[in-house]
């Protein structure tokens, strides 16, 4: 194993193309998808994504129930040719990497700040560029452009800042992270998953209001604590 330095940690030193950037954020909306739904013939649901590196998406995945067995898995978003890599074929690789990561005993494995695993999924891919869709998402495929609706830009939150990725950090926590255009800064915003009566649900819109709520009457600073390698600082918003 090696150590591994995501790039990205603290700042983005050099603003990367839009191009790069939409299929990030294209990416982003659909692996949401499998983070409460195994992803099709796994065991394994998703449970974070980052962008370590300009053009790195790295999805992170685990059992379903302990978090001890995430490990992440790093995505080209531009293949050798610099051609966009869309997010069908990053999830047919994604499923590809699943099927055969228990059978393959001579991957070299890195590990991130957080001490979790990383593996690249051309490691897995024989130097194929694209495996081949599976049935389910070939359906998605065909389904999804009436269906469902990818947004093709990351929405502005207050007119500065926009979601980049999430991580679970524990059973109790879940840490989003949001780029801030103004600062060039990423930082992390942990939400509440688990309380004395056991796991609960977050209403939809809640996070955004509540960094406006605490941003707005200047509580954010004392509500502050440790990043991780994936942000600059990181807040509470219990």
């Amino acid at each position: 194993m090696s150590a591994d330095d995501p790039s990205r940690g603290t700042k983005r030193e050099q603003a990367a193309p839009a191009l790069v950037d939409t299929l990030y954020w294209l990416l982003a909306q659909r692996v949401t998808e499998f983070v409460s739904t195994p992803l099709n013939g796994s065991a394994h649901s998703v449970c974070g994504m980052v962008h370590p590196h300009e053009t790195t998406a790295r999805i992170f995945v685990f059992d379903g129930d302990d978090l001890a067995t995430a490990i992440g898995i790093d995505f080209p978003l531009l293949d050798a040719d610099g051609q966009q890599i869309n997010h069908f074929r990053t999830v047919s690789m994604l499923r590809r990497v699943l099927a055969t990561l228990n059978d393959d005993a001579n991957i070299s494995w890195s590990v991130d700040g957080r001490g979790v695993r990383v593996v690249d999924a051309q490691a897995f891919l024989g130097g194929a560029d694209e495996p081949a869709a599976g049935l389910g998402e070939a359906i998605y495929g065909a389904v999804s452009g009436t269906f469902v609706h990818f947004d093709p830009q990351p929405p502005p939150v207050a007119q500065t800042l926009h979601p980049v990725g999430f991580l679970a950090q524990s059973p109790e926590v879940v840490r989003v992270y949001f780029h801030d255009p103004a600062t060039n800064d990423v930082c992390g915003y942990d939400v509440p998953i688990a309380g004395e009566g056991g796991l609960a649900l977050a209403a939809g819109g809640f996070l955004t209001a509540r960094i406006r709520e605490l941003a707005g009457t200047g509580v954010l600073p004392s509500r502050e604590v440790a990043p991780d390698p994936y942000c600059a600082r990181a807040y509470s918003v219990r």
